[in-house]
């Protein structure tokens, strides 16, 4: 999209635009900290033993085969 400085319908949307910086850097942050949930539990998972994982992967199994309550 070109944007002309000069059209008042322009400078609007980048004024909307540029209003929206603390939201995106806040939902960014939620994100990269999502990213850090996902790597911490797949850590955790690295260091279960092969039975247990067996274990939980069953039970899993047996609650998506039943689907939702």
């Amino acid at each position: 999209m070109t944007v002309s400085e000069t059209d008042p319908r322009d400078t609007e949307h980048l004024m909307d635009l540029a209003s929206t910086e603390v939201a995106t850097l806040d939902e960014l942050a939620a994100c990269v900290e999502g990213l850090h949930e996902v790597q911490r539990a797949k850590e955790a998972l690295s260091r279960l033993d092969s039975d247990e994982l067996r274990r939980v992967l069953d039970a899993r199994r047996m609650a998506f085969d039943r689907g939702p309550s």
